[in-house]
């Protein structure tokens, strides 16, 4: 199973989000994520057996936290430099978010997993298949937006199943934050 592990979007910032989803939908060669799938990923882990579930379940639960808050602000791509591959909103008030990866990558590389690539709080909304010009012109129009801010309660596993029409994210186990 394809696993990583995630903060989903709470509905509000979603609505917030709909306009920009909608024009990038619009625009040749862009595959905007679907609003449902929208989500902050702390750790991917790839391809893992699911015998494994367990032990990795039991890794995630030792990560403690308190509910904090992040504010989704702005419009940007990767890579930074050139044609964008990938367009994402910020994350504002990214520490706690930050400090959850961090101990999210503690508990999992006990268990042998390392990062591909180092945390960057994001959420990417859209991919790039090739290339567009009219991209840049819509993180212009959107770069400085705020989506809103919304309350981070809890994180999940997450199983991603990959279908001809894109992916399909499947709540494997919930996290919640301690009160």
């Amino acid at each position: 199973m394809r696993l990583f592990v995630a903060v989903d979007i709470d509905e509000e910032v979603k609505k917030n989000i709909e306009p920009l989803l909608l024009k990038l939908s619009k625009l040749q060669g862009v595959k905007p994520v679907e609003r449902e799938n929208l989500h902050v990923t702390l750790m991917f882990l790839g391809e893992v057996d699911e015998s494994r579930l367990d032990e990795i379940g039991s890794a995630l639960s030792k990560v403690k936290f308190s509910p904090f808050r992040i504010s989704l602000k702005g419009v940007g791509k990767f890579p930074e430099r050139g044609d964008a591959r990938v367009v994402w909103i910020g994350i504002g008030k990214e520490d706690d978010i930050r400090e959850l990866a961090e101990k999210v990558y503690s508990e999992l590389k006990r268990l042998g997993f390392r990062r591909d690539k180092e945390f960057v709080a994001h959420l990417t909304i859209a991919r790039v298949k090739r290339k567009n010009r009219e991209i840049e012109g819509v993180i212009k129009e959107f770069g400085e937006n705020d989506f809103g801010e919304m309350l981070v309660r809890n994180f999940k596993l997450k199983q991603s199943i990959l279908k001809p029409t894109g992916p399909v994210y499947k709540d494997v186990r919930i996290f919640e934050a301690n009160s």
